[in-house]
């Protein structure tokens, strides 16, 4: 799937976490920003693609194959595997959650907080962080299953999950409405709940099911296969068909919308 409905996916996990912290308003700005940022990480693996990979990264790191060629290979830092795993999730979840208490310790000294206070502070960050990168996982693995067979999900093992090919690669515009408008109404939800009393959490988490739900019906309900291992031939003939789903679901006027705003954004989309 597309950077935008997986970073946007990640910030509609956070628009859920907020409800449930009475942090104040740039605490949660920050959970946000922390749950967009998990959900994009995963494609950080996708450098290898970069120009300059091969004379900077690649040279400094003495690898023998060409950026393109890792891209597409089964190697730990390919593509889809490594950072496309539950394990590099918790790794680095746990990472920053290390690096938050450090701080937070070093600002108790001052403050008088406990070690108790700085963990019990950080649970909601790294409950948040673990959450949203899974959630681009998950969003990977009905896309094809090309040269990866899905995702290394469970990584250092070598089994692939996914790869189904229920949706194409990208310009599945139906899910990018649909997260965006759960992310619509939950901030919606946490302003109201500053005025007035409202049971936030039950209602931000019940648009969040019923995001999933919808996204997972428009998913099943494709009704084409865009399923392939390898490379395919047919890659422009699965993209045109992806676009014509489209335009059958969303009608003339708000598919031409989303295929401008496609146009128009640099990123696959």
């Amino acid at each position: 799937m597309d950077i935008i409905t997986h970073t946007l996916s990640g910030l509609a996990v956070g628009t859920v976490a907020i409800s449930y912290t009475n942090k104040d308003v740039k605490a949660k700005l920050g959970l946000l920003t922390l749950s967009a940022f998990a959900a994009a990480l995963p494609d950080l693996d996708a450098i290898s693609l970069w120009s300059g990979f091969d004379a900077t990264i690649g040279r400094t790191f003495g690898l023998n194959n060409p950026g393109r060629e890792i891209y597409f290979a089964k190697f730990w830092y390919s593509h889809h595997a490594f950072l496309h795993s539950l394990t590099a999730g918790i790794l680095i979840g746990m990472l920053l959650f290390l690096i938050y208490h450090i701080l937070k310790m070093n600002f108790s000294n001052a403050s008088g907080w406990g070690a108790g206070d700085s963990f019990k502070s950080g649970k909601i960050y790294f409950v948040t962080f673990i959450v949203a990168f899974s959630v681009h996982l998950i969003e990977d693995m009905p896309t094809p299953s090309s040269v990866w067979g899905g995702v290394n999900l469970f990584w250092p093992s070598a089994t692939y999950v996914g790869g189904t090919g229920d949706i194409w690669w990208w310009n599945n515009y139906d899910i990018f409405l649909i997260v965006l408008l759960v992310i619509f109404l939950n901030l919606s939800i946490n302003i109201l709940s500053t005025f007035i009393k409202i049971k936030s959490r039950l209602i931000a988490t019940s648009f969040f099911a019923l995001g999933i739900i919808l996204i997972t019906i428009q998913i099943k309900s494709r009704n084409y296969d865009f399923s392939y291992t390898g490379f395919t031939q047919e890659f422009q003939v699965m993209e045109a068909k992806s676009k014509e789903i489209q335009r059958e679901i969303l009608g003339e006027n708000l598919y031409h919308l989303m295929e401008s705003i496609d146009r128009k954004t640099p990123l696959n989309f």
